[in-house]
């Protein structure tokens, strides 16, 4: 199963600070940095003091819920 594609914006950053990960998949940014101890989501060195999570990670993450909520109901 190959991943789709998803239509961006054209000014939409492929690298999120924690904050804008957070904003982005509707969580708080303590559920983000939990998500990231759990493993669930990966952060990226950007920088010798600096990580972003890529716009990739948060989107898997969200097609995860989705895939499992919809596991659920059926």
């Amino acid at each position: 199963m190959g991943r789709k594609q998803v239509q961006r914006d054209v000014g939409e950053p492929l690298m999120l600070t924690y904050k804008e990960a957070a904003a982005k998949i509707g969580v708080s940014l303590s559920r983000v940095y939990r998500l990231l101890r759990e493993g669930e989501i990966h952060n990226v060195p950007t920088g010798p003091r600096e990580r972003r999570i890529p716009l990739s990670e948060c989107e898997a993450y969200v097609d995860r819920l989705v895939a499992e909520h919809i596991g659920e109901a059926s």
